[in-house]
């Protein structure tokens, strides 16, 4: 079953048909350290993630935080979460990012959680 079916969120090979090439190649992938299927990107190319994604309709549900040795991920815990009827889930996540880099500086990495689009009740 497809993402578009069961409004599952996207998963890395998504990406490719979502994103540019070249801000692809700047993800840094999950994969193959966590078994997780996601891509997590620096500030800048976070940001331009979201916009991307929210220009095409979809829905971001919340996303985690790495912190970054060189361009290795290491996991902090640390995460956003939307609730379910929230309709600025755009605006908690650029929030969130925005406000963790200033506490925190630069050398972090942010895997959003998108889906493709609102699935009805």
């Amino acid at each position: 079953m497809s993402v578009e079916e069961d409004g599952a969120a996207f998963i890395d090979e998504d990406y490719v048909n979502i994103v540019l090439q070249d801000l692809l190649e700047r993800g840094i992938r999950l994969r193959e350290e966590y078994g997780i299927y996601g891509i997590a990107w620096r500030f800048d190319d976070v940001m331009e993630v979201l916009k991307i994604t929210r220009d095409k309709g979809m829905i971001i549900v919340g996303g985690d935080v790495y912190r970054l040795s060189g361009n290795e991920p290491i996991i902090t815990y640390d995460c956003w979460g939307i609730k379910s009827e929230d309709d600025n889930a755009f605006e908690v996540a650029i929030q969130y990012i925005t406000n963790y880099r200033a506490r925190n500086g630069d050398d972090f990495a942010y895997c959003p959680t998108i889906c493709p689009g609102r699935v009805s009740k």
